[in-house]
């Protein structure tokens, strides 16, 4: 079934694909394919770290819309995630590392492969829940979806820069580089402000913005019964057999060309594999950004009647068209989560067997132009690429920009884009043009300032993220220019929060204070302001008391002074957390004092037993006794003696050595969905740090792990109404991961043994089906 006007045609099947799980074209139209054949070989996934994958390139040779060649790039590899042709070469997710692979003799296969990073070994271990993407992303930064970093080559070397990360399988972005992505229930996400941005500073935590719910509406309108899935022995999962909401959303596509109706330019869509469809959402712009709703009633984009069409992954060609990576094969979950009810499923109807089959479908108007050719932009000349920069569609635009960023300066001329930054007749091009100067390090002041004066919000919000690169190198002649910017609208004002605390000069901390001093009252541009100032909360809180304007308490400034004194507090040095008490003790305006109050109260470390502690300070303050009563208690310095402070009873040698086996399991196994934080991912995971759920009942958590839990649950004030899986594992590695969990970050609750382990999985042996927050709050 597709929506009215499209069609669907084939475009390449088995032998010529297997088990295909991504696919991304080059700049020469030629579409290279992760092909994950050693996923799941079986419900039991016996021999799936066999080296069975490969990355696979399929060319069209007659033109007829149809691949006829393939050729192995690269081959042996165990669960390979993501690809992405980049200079002359490919990057090439292969766990447990990123790598960097050439074909140095012009045979088509990858015969030089250098590391650019290690540490991906959840790839092997927990396939549903690992790195991913690889996506190339307007800032000229290539993105990961499931990964707290993003890669850009500069000088010679990979570099590397953390990230908020986010989603689970499979990225995207708009016309203005925002990402979206997806967890398996929650089908699209996105981040509405620069996940690095978000995250830089440790102090303050992920900024707002950075991983956000884009529509409530989970429904899905399978045509054709499913019951492949994981819970479909829970109440309400299955309606007359058929999925009732994502339970494997994966994969988004902003789409960005014109193959398809004009109708759906600009919106997003999604793959539900264990439905057997792609649903199509409304991207709707707002104030704040982007809001998703469902474009069809009781239907959807396309539904295949197929129990075995496994739509994983999505992307766009330089034809236009809608490309579909169909994975084709019954079983798709992993043997990590498969219960009871999906395996009695999988033998009654050997969903797992036949593996090592694949299409790829192309998706367009039915009446769109078909093979218009294929692009040859790795011999195309400086002048088309940069013209190619204005093309209608998103394919070209983001292709020409990658093309002259890799190419570099020696190969061309900067001018032209300064040119077309300034006066090109299309908006997009004037964005485009501005991020591949900032791509070749040839940003400049003058057409900053030009772009920051354009009529368009979208040229002028990217010229602001662009002057970030002026303002590491301490240039402050643009501050003047984004503050002027600034107050066009909120999402300019928000993004002016954002960039000018890339600059680290006086200036431009003047320049955020005036922001600030405008308007304090949005919590998005409060936390834009404060993800900036990782390290220099103490100086910004000095430049705002000291300024006569900052006596009067208008909306979100006190809210400013509390999350300041509370980031102060949480990086926890002495000297500054010293000067912070002595401003607090001092302070004579009221509301001020108040604020510096309550922020120095939020910001204490919680202790082992998961509560507020002490602030550590090197020495007893001497303004000690000015300071008010409830920051006197909690203060704990060397020698005092009116304090009684929790003892943690230290672990065993036995204990001990299964908390570091718990470590590297937690990294494996669940680091990618609750973090290594701990802190959780919203839309994902809820935190494990200082929660009851963690540091409480022993006999809870093992019938979590041995069994699952299914929400809501509330953590922290915030309501989690996802599922999370039974964990297969024997009773020590159980063991080890919970006692991990209870002792790490600050913990200090019972370690569990692998005793305890089996007594509650024999009490429980005839389970088979998750716990519910009811039933747990029962077991003591």
């Amino acid at each position: 079934m597709l929506a009215p006007g499209v069609c669907a045609e084939l475009v390449a099947c088995e032998p010529l694909v297997r088990d295909p799980v991504a696919a991304v074209f080059d700049g020469d139209g030629r579409l290279w394919v992760v092909e994950m054949s050693g996923f799941m070989p079986d419900v039991d996934g016996k021999d799936e770290l066999e080296p069975s994958g490969a990355i696979a390139v399929l060319e069209d040779e007659d033109g007829d819309g149809r691949m006829d060649r393939r050729s192995v790039f690269l081959d042996g590899l165990v669960l390979p995630r993501a690809v992405l042709p980049t200079r002359g070469g490919a990057l090439v997710l292969a766990p447990p590392e990123l790598l960097f692979c050439r074909d140095e003799d012009g045979d088509g296969r990858a015969d030089e492969r250098s590391v650019v990073e290690r540490g991906f070994e959840a790839g092997l271990h927990n396939p549903e829940h690992a790195a991913n993407g690889l996506l190339p992303a307007l800032d000229n930064w290539i993105v990961c979806a499931n990964h707290d970093a993003r890669y850009r080559w500069r000088n010679g070397v990979w570099e590397r820069r953390r990230s908020a990360g986010g989603g689970q399988w499979g990225i995207a972005q708009d016309d203005l580089g925002r990402l979206y992505f997806n967890t398996n229930s929650d089908p699209l996400r996105g981040a509405r402000i620069d996940p690095y941005a978000a995250a830089r500073n440790l102090n303050l935590g992920v900024a707002e913005g950075a991983n956000e719910q884009l529509t409530p509406d989970f429904r899905v309108w399978p045509v054709r019964i499913t019951p492949g899935v994981n819970r479909g022995y829970q109440p309400g999962f299955l309606v007359d057999w058929k999925l009732k909401e994502f339970t494997a959303a994966c994969a988004p596509l902003v789409y960005r060309e014109h193959a398809l109706p004009a109708e759906y330019h600009g919106d997003a869509f999604v793959c539900e594999p264990a439905a057997n469809l792609i649903k199509h959402f409304r991207l709707e712009a707002g104030p704040d950004g982007a809001r998703a709703s469902n474009a069809r009633e009781g239907t959807e984009f396309l539904a295949s009647t197929d129990e075995r069409f496994r739509p994983v992954n999505l992307c766009a060609g330089p034809d236009g068209a809608m490309y579909v990576v169909d994975m084709y094969r019954g079983l798709i979950q992993h043997r990590n989560f498969v219960t009871t009810f999906l395996r009695r499923q999988v033998v009654a109807r050997s969903l797992d067997q036949p593996t090592g089959l694949g299409r790829i479908w192309r998706v367009t108007s039915a009446t769109a132009a078909r093979n218009p050719g294929s692009p040859r932009l790795s011999s195309a000349a400086w002048s088309d690429l940069v013209a190619l920069l204005s093309h209608a569609d998103g394919w070209w635009r983001d292709a020409a920009q990658r093309e002259l960023v890799e190419r570099g300066l020696h190969a061309g001329d900067a001018e032209p884009l300064r040119k077309l930054a300034r006066q090109g007749k299309a908006p997009l091009g004037r964005v485009h043009a501005l991020w591949a100067l900032e791509g070749l390090d040839a940003i400049d002041a003058d057409t900053v300032m030009a772009a920051l004066g354009d009529a368009d919000d979208r040229v002028r919000l990217a010229s602001v993220r662009c002057s970030e690169a002026l303002l590491r190198q301490r240039d402050d002649s643009v501050l003047e220019a984004i503050l002027e910017a600034a107050g066009a609208s909120q999402p300019l004002r928000r993004q002016a929060a954002l960039s000018l605390g890339e600059s680290q000069t006086p200036a431009g901390l003047a320049s955020l204070a005036s922001l600030l001093q405008a308007d304090a009252s949005s919590s998005r541009i409060r936390s834009a302001a404060l993800s900036g100032l990782g390290q220099r909360e103490l100086d910004f809180l000095r430049v705002l008391l000291a300024a006569d304007a900052w006596r009067d308490p208008q909306p979100g400034r006190p809210e400013l002074l509390r999350d300041l004194a509370r980031c102060v507090v949480q990086e926890g040095r002495s000297d500054r957390v010293d000067a912070l008490l002595a401003g607090l003790a001092e302070e004579p305006v009221a509301w001020r004092r108040q604020a510096l109050r309550e922020g120095t109260l939020a910001g204490r470390p919680k202790g082992p037993d998961g509560k507020p502690g002490y602030i550590p300070l090197a020495r007893k303050p001497e303004a000690f006794d000015s300071m008010p009563e409830d920051v006197r208690v909690c203060l704990l310095w060397p020698g005092r003696a009116d304090v009684v402070q929790i003892r943690v009873v230290p672990l065993s040698a036995d204990e001990q050595a299964r908390f570091e086996s718990g470590r590297h399991i937690y990294a494996m196994d669940c680091a990618t969905c609750h973090q290594a934080s701990g802190l959780g991912e919203p839309g994902k995971a809820p935190p494990l740090r200082y929660t009851d759920w963690t540091l409480g009942s022993k006999d809870r958590l093992v019938r979590i792990l041995l069994h699952g839990l299914t929400g809501p649950l509330q953590v922290n004030g915030t309501s989690w109404s996802l599922e999370m899986p039974s964990y297969a594992a024997d009773d020590e590695r159980i063991a080890a991961v919970l006692t991990y969990i209870r002792r790490e970050w600050g913990h200090g609750a019972a370690a569990v043994s692998p005793e305890e382990v089996k007594v509650i999985r024999a009490a429980t042996a005839g389970r088979d089906r998750q716990w519910t927050i009811e039933e747990l709050e029962r077991v003591p």
